[in-house]
C-alpha cells in the first residue's frame, strides 16, 4: 500500500486544510480567541509510567524491547482524553513513547479514537521520541530515522493529528548537524504531504535549544510544511542535567523561533499564591509569539513536583485562560 493509498483509505484531511499558524480542522477555535487551549499527554507521564523511569537506562532498553512493560503507573495512556474533559480542554497533544508498542496497533488505536470521541476531544501534535537521530553522521541511521518517523506519520494521520513533532538530534559540529538535519527534515516534510500533516521541530535539548541554530535549521530545510513546536522553557544548552546549567536567553529564543512557530508547549513548574508561574513570565512569552502572528495551539505541559499532575495541569490551564482574556 502506498502512503497516498493509506491516507485516502482513512479519509485524512487534505494538506490544503492546514494554512497559516492556526490549528485547523476538528481542533479549530472561535475566531476571537488568541489561541487554542490544549493539554499535553506528557503532563501525566508519571501517572502512566509510574516508577519505570527511575532507572533510565533500563527504561530505554525496556521501551525498545517490551514497551508495554514500562507502563507501570495507574493510568491507561488512552485515558488522557478523560483528564482533558475533566479540565474542560478539547485538544490533546500526544507522546509516542507513552504507548510505544501501539503505533501500528489498529484495534488499540480505534479504541483510543472511540474514547476521544466519547470525551469530545481531538488530537493535536503527536510528539515522537526514540526514533533515531535525524542529523546523525551515518546515512544509514538517518535513513532509519526517516522511515521510523514515517511509520508514526501513519499513526498521526489515523488519529487525526495535524502535526508530527520531531527532535533535531545528531552529532558533529553545529553546521554539520544543521546540514544533515535539514536534508532529513525536508524529506520528512515532503512525505508529510501524503498524510495531510505538517512536521514540527521542538527546541528540545542539544543544538535545538539554541534558538538561532533551530531557526537556521528550519530555513535550511526550506519546506512550507515545516515549522517549530516551541517550548517556552526548553532553552537549556548542551543536554540535560548539566551543572552548572547553561541556558540560551529565553526571550531571544522566542524571537528567533516566532516566525516558524505553529504550536506551543506551555511548560510549567510551579505556581505562586495568585496562580502565576513562578519561573516563566508567561505574558511576555506569549506576547512575543502572538505579536508575530501566532494564533494556534498552546498545550499545557506541567512538569513540577510540588503539585500533583492533575492540579498542576489545572493551574496551567487556568493561567492560559487568563492570558487568553488579556489578549482579547
Amino acid at each position: 500500500m502506498t502512503r497516498r493509498d493509506f491516507v485516502e483509505g482513512i479519509g485524512v484531511v487534505s494538506a490544503a486544510a492546514l494554512t497559516g499558524n492556526a490549528l485547523s480542522g476538528a481542533a479549530s477555535k472561535p475566531a476571537e480567541l488568541p489561541f487554542t487551549l490544549g493539554l499535553s499527554q506528557w503532563a501525566f507521564h508519571r501517572a502512566i509510567f509510574g516508577s519505570a523511569r527511575d532507572n533510565y537506562s533500563q527504561f530505554i532498553k525496556t521501551l525498545n524491547t517490551s514497551p508495554d512493560d514500562v507502563l507501570m503507573g495507574d493510568m491507561d495512556p488512552r485515558d488522557i482524553v478523560w483528564r482533558a474533559r475533566e479540565l474542560e480542554v478539547n485538544v490533546v497533544d500526544l507522546v509516542n513513547i507513552l504507548w510505544f508498542g501501539h503505533g501500528q496497533d489498529r484495534p488499540w488505536l480505534n479504541d483510543f479514537k472511540s474514547r476521544a470521541s466519547d470525551a469530545n476531544v481531538t488530537f493535536g501534535v503527536l510528539m515522537c521520541d526514540q526514533l533515531g537521530r535525524i542529523a546523525a553522521k551515518s546515512a544509514v541511521e538517518r535513513k532509519k530515522s526517516l522511515e521510523g518517523h514515517t511509520r508514526w506519520m501513519e499513526t498521526a494521520a489515523e488519529l487525526g493529528c495535524p502535526f508530527l513533532r520531531v527532535n533535531p538530534y545528531g552529532e558533529g559540529t553545529y553546521l554539520e548537524q544543521c546540514k544533515r538535519g535539514a536534508e532529513t527534515l525536508n524529506a520528512l516534510a515532503e512525505r508529510s504531504i501524503d498524510y495531510g500533516l505538517e512536521v514540527l521541530v521542538e527546541n528540545h535539548g542539544h543544538p535545538g535549544s539554541n534558538g538561532a541554530w533551530l531557526a537556521m535549521l528550519i530555513e535550511m530545510a526550506d519546506h512550507s510544511r515545516l515549522g517549530t513546536y516551541t517550548d517556552l522553557d526548553n532553552f537549556f544548552m548542551g543536554g540535560w542535567n548539566l551543572e552548572p546549567e547553561r541556558r540560551y536567553d529565553r526571550q531571544q529564543g522566542l524571537i528567533d523561533l516566532a516566525p516558524y512557530t505553529k504550536a506551543i508547549s506551555a511548560k510549567t513548574h510551579d505556581f505562586g499564591p495568585t496562580g502565576e508561574e513562578t519561573t516563566i513570565d508567561y505574558h511576555q512569552c506569549l506576547k512575543t509569539l502572538i505579536d508575530s502572528g501566532f494564533n494556534g495551539l498552546v498545550s499545557a505541559e506541567f512538569e513540577g513536583n510540588r503539585q500533583t499532575e492533575f492540579e498542576g495541569s489545572r493551574l496551567t490551564i487556568e493561567l492560559l485562560r487568563r492570558e487568553q482574556g488579556r489578549f482579547l
